[in-house]
């Protein structure tokens, strides 16, 4: 189905929350903490917790277990409401959800078959821990993504996303013998190329003056572009983590059935333990060590109680991750993946267009081009369009050239 007036509400707000949780996330890192009356901007300190963040998301997700349960209360005692399947569990497979900021996508290989499907079984019981495996995947793409958000730029970080693609395209042909066609495969190296020129200018930006001044290998310009890079390889590298998640869910929860919105709950729910078991022994091992770093939880949770533009934006980030898988969930549910790609684009010029509006950003035609060639890419591989080269055989049988990774945007968070 594609957008309509019935789920144009559900696109809107999935827009609004998914555009939220990026710009959020790093309105927070950019919150001074430290000689903020410092006239010298470099030496003010900035808000750099990405594991409180990441506990931040997955609360949020655990939310959605809350309104899963009273919603599928409310269904079973006043009868069944217009959206009760997504927390009712009917027999429907675990959708690859569950990204830091609410990517949700089939796993890899979906719609692909054309053979008479094996029974599903309801996903309960001891059978629930599953989730755990693909929840250690987002929990460790989170942080490290929550990380490069701190060095590169918003738009940067949403449109290296779209590495996605990339990396589940090659996991699903090694783990999953999955074949790849002449137009998928130039399709990811069009989103290559794509990346390449966003990362490229995201480097330029930080080198409007000489990268080494005045002969001086520590100069401000140096370690600036040092840090854009380390962004960006942060963010990349974590999509070979999410990728891996997608992967696993493919493997092991194919044969199960859940409710879509429990499901996000669940992940919730066992990412908040393991990130509460995790953070003292971060804290001990690495963050006494190195007051103030990533690991120094106590810094962290006094800056949190005692900067207003910190807590504020993590009450807010909770619900609108949680609202974000519901619009996104919803949106899975009732439009073709070739609308979700679009969506998917939006919401990262959303992004692009409140970052240059709040003067975090500045435009670059360079990034433009990067762009325009990334969703090209996404475009060509999800079947939104047809190449000009490497044409996509017709299908011969019904879903057989369904998308590989059909992705709407849901964490960073």
């Amino acid at each position: 189905m594609s957008i309509n007036k019935h789920n144009v509400g559900l696109v809107i707000g999935m827009l609004i929350a998914g555009t939220a949780n990026t710009v959020i996330s790093k309105y927070q890192d950019m919150a001074c903490v430290e000689n903020c009356d410092n006239p010298d901007i470099s030496k003010r300190k900035h808000f750099e917790q990405p594991i409180w963040q990441t506990l931040n998301m997955f609360l949020g997700e655990t939310l959605c277990l809350v309104a899963a349960s009273i919603f599928a209360y409310l269904a079973e005692k006043y009868g069944r409401a217009k959206w009760a399947d997504l927390f009712l569990d009917d027999e429907e497979e675990v959708p690859a959800v569950l990204e830091s900021d609410g990517l949700i996508a089939h796993p890899p290989g979906h719609g692909h078959g054309h053979g008479a499907q094996a029974k599903k079984k309801k996903l309960e019981g001891v059978y629930v821990l599953l989730l755990w495996l693909p929840t250690l995947c987002d929990m460790t793409a989170s942080t490290l993504m929550n990380v490069g958000l701190i060095y590169c730029a918003a738009s940067v970080y949403q449109m290296l996303r779209g590495a996605l693609v990339i990396f589940t395209g090659l996991l699903s042909i090694i783990f999953l013998g999955r074949r790849l066609l002449a137009f998928e495969w130039f399709a990811l190296f069009t989103i290559v190329m794509g990346i390449a020129t966003v990362g490229l200018a995201s480097v330029v930006a930080q080198d409007a003056k000489p990268v080494v001044g005045d002969n001086e290998p520590d100069s401000d310009e140096a370690i600036k572009a040092f840090k854009a890079l380390l962004g960006i390889f942060l963010v990349l590298f974590a999509q070979i983590f999410t990728a891996t998640q997608f992967v696993i869910e493919e493997k092991f929860l194919s044969g199960f059935y859940c409710a879509p919105l429990r499901a996000v709950g669940y992940e919730g729910l066992f990412g908040t333990i393991t990130v509460l078991v995790a953070m003292p022994i971060l804290h001990f091992t690495l963050g006494v060590a190195n007051p103030g770093s990533f690991f120094d939880l106590t810094t962290g949770w006094e800056q949190i109680k005692t900067y207003p533009q910190i807590w504020v934006p993590a009450i807010i980030m909770l619900f609108s991750i949680s609202s974000y898988n519901f619009f996104g969930i919803s949106v899975t549910k009732t439009i073709h993946a070739t609308s979700r790609s679009t969506i998917d684009s939006c919401r990262t010029l959303f992004i692009w267009a409140i970052s240059i509006y709040l003067g975090w950003e500045k435009f670059l035609p360079l990034q433009v081009l990067g762009f325009v060639m990334l969703v090209y890419g996404t475009f060509v591989f999800n079947g939104v369009i047809e190449p000009h080269l490497f044409a996509p055989p017709k299908a011969t049988h019904p879903g057989e050239n369904e998308p590989l990774l059909n992705s709407s945007a849901r964490q960073d968070r």
